[in-house]
């Protein structure tokens, strides 16, 4: 006899469905969500630990040395809830849309590389990428994309940056106070942007039994498949985390790859085609890393240590 899962994967419907209010939901789905907020706030105690003013003794000078090196000792960019922050939402927005006209040789490179990859993608592999997707789901890759979905989000997400900021008001710590309100600013400003280009493009999901080439355009009620929201939103916030947290070495890697797969899990879900996930990831990266970048943590203006020599007569202070 087959279970009630193994009929879903054959396309069965039950006659009744049962009823979770959307409360029970969201807490069906918060054990992720709360590994992903264990895991920022271990990585802000990680970071804590590396950028402290560690003490070194020096046995043949007698000196307490002070690291002071631009990886190590930083101080932040304000960032706090107040108009200056509120106005930066604007100024942010602005500088984002304003981007392209400011490129360099370099950043039209990267675009046009992302730009010829997704067109490549639309006019010959996002069907045959679908139709594989759709004949090799799993009980384990439903139940994997069910895992890291939160992470695509955004209601988990405003959550998310929400608790990340009260942690740094609550234990006056700088940097997730920082974190949490350049994670609600990339989520905001990535929103609008996102839901802007899907209502112009009304591109059609391959769950509306579509064809990779059928486009709608602006209508109501309108399609969303271009470009995928969760893609978006999921690396968003592996970049503000990556970008705050880079001198841990396996923050950027764990961030992304986690970002990855809820990519993934859109393709196993049948929500969107892959030029939508490339495209919807690009924009992610690129506009919460400049908003990131317009909000930096500037590097002390002093030398690499300073020193404090015990001589038996006195001491003397050393840059």
């Amino acid at each position: 006899m087959l279970s009630c899962r193994a009929l879903a994967l054959n396309g069965y419907e039950p006659p009744w469905k049962p009823s979770f209010s959307n409360f029970t939901l969201l807490l069906m789905k918060l054990p992720p969500y709360l590994i992903l907020l264990f895991w920022l706030f271990t990585s802000a105690g990680a970071y804590a630990q590396i950028s402290g003013d560690s003490l070194q003794t020096d046995s043949l000078t007698q000196a307490v040395v002070l690291p002071l090196s631009e990886d190590s000792a930083r101080r932040y960019e304000p960032v706090k809830p107040n108009w200056t922050y509120v106005k930066s939402y604007w100024y942010d927005t602005k500088a984002v849309v304003t981007s392209p006209f400011r490129w360099k040789g370099q950043d039209w490179a990267k675009a046009g590389t992302i730009i010829g990859v997704a067109a490549l993608s639309y006019a010959f592999a996002d069907g045959r990428i679908q139709k594989f997707s759709q004949e090799h789901k799993s009980h384990f890759t439903n139940t994997a994309s069910e895992i890291v979905d939160p992470l695509g989000n955004g209601r988990y997400l405003w959550i998310t940056s929400g608790l990340v900021f009260l942690h740094g008001q609550i234990f006056h710590n700088d940097k997730t106070t920082r974190v949490g309100l350049l994670i609600l600013e990339s989520q905001l400003i990535n929103g609008v942007l996102g839901q802007v280009v899907k209502l112009a493009a009304g591109r059609k999901r391959p769950w509306d039994g579509a064809r990779p080439h059928e486009w709608a355009g602006p209508q109501y009620p309108p399609f969303h498949s271009f470009p995928s929201g969760h893609a978006q939103t999921s690396f968003a916030l592996a970049t503000v985390i990556a970008e705050e947290f880079k001198d841990i070495k396996a923050v950027p890697i764990i961030s992304y790859s986690l970002a990855t797969l809820t990519c993934l899990s859109r393709l196993n879900a049948n929500a969107h085609w892959f030029s939508d996930l490339l495209v919807g990831a690009a924009m992610g990266h690129f506009i919460s890393k400049t908003i990131v970048r317009r909000h930096p943590e500037h590097p002390l203006k002093k030398r690499s240590k300073v020193a404090l020599d015990f001589n038996g007569q006195g001491a003397t202070l050393r840059f």
